[in-house]
């Protein structure tokens, strides 16, 4: 865990908190219910985006809007239920938490929708919380399921105790940050923090020099800033690029 922790400081020295943890989506397996550190329908809702009457997140823990409940059935990946997040209000005042289906209002009548769209990694933590972190899918847990989705069907499964799964986490991180899509979500980062003033070059202040700014000094201190923003940013939703459970070589 050591060797997590001080890979994970120095990624997010320089990053700051617009992310919170957030409520997962969960796997039905039998009869357990498995928590994922990822979410299928991400991808379904940017070609067929949710009704905007429907998308009431009421918690900075599901940016999302909503809690969708996955099963197998012979061997292909389904909704079995999707929720919004809600709330009622008693004679008293008092405000109830609770989730109500909108399945129908999404699916129609079409019972088990199949997530023929989806390819990628469901990953499904289990057991005690090691290490809890104020992030997206961040916390760490003793064990791991990673289930590798193609075209919405069960192609593999791996466990692996929480040492192993950031081991392989860092790792595919090394190559992801090889690949084009790598470069292509950096950009649109880098993009939304100078579209929203975001603080990246405030690294060193004053005069580091005798006598004037060095501002070739300050120059590449920010942009060394900003890149480890990037790579904070990239590595805490790291999930949702995680595709394989065996990391592709270059």
């Amino acid at each position: 865990m050591k060797l997590y922790r001080l890979f994970f400081v120095f990624l997010l020295f320089s990053f700051k908190s617009f992310a919170t943890a957030q409520v997962p989506d969960y796997l039905i397996v039998d009869k357990d219910t498995l928590m994922i550190q990822s979410n299928p329908l991400e991808d379904y809702f940017k070609e067929h985006p949710m009704p905007k009457s429907l998308n009431r997140s009421i918690s900075t823990a599901n940016w999302r809007g909503y809690v969708a409940y996955f099963k197998f059935l012979n061997g292909k990946l389904v909704v079995e239920n999707i929720y919004k997040e809600d709330y009622s209000e008693n004679e008293k005042g008092d405000l109830k938490y609770l989730l109500t289906s909108i399945y129908k209002e999404i699916f129609g009548d079409r019972k088990n929708f199949e997530c023929n769209f989806y390819s990628g990694l469901l990953i499904c933590p289990s057991g005690k919380m090691l290490e809890y972190v104020h992030m997206g899918y961040s916390s760490v847990y003793e064990n791991y399921d990673l289930i590798e989705i193609k075209n919405g069907v069960n192609i593999k499964s791996k466990k692996f105790t929480g040492k192993e799964f950031q081991k392989f986490k860092m790792d595919y991180f090394k190559y992801f940050k090889q690949t084009d899509e790598y470069k292509l979500k950096a950009k649109e980062f880098k993009e939304m923090m100078a579209e929203n003033n975001f603080p990246n070059s405030s690294f060193v202040e004053g005069n580091p020099g005798i006598g004037k700014e060095n501002q070739a000094l300050k120059k590449r201190e920010a942009e060394f800033r900003a890149e480890k923003q990037v790579d904070s940013f990239m590595y805490v939703y790291l999930s949702d690029y995680i595709k394989t459970i065996e990391i592709p070589t270059n």
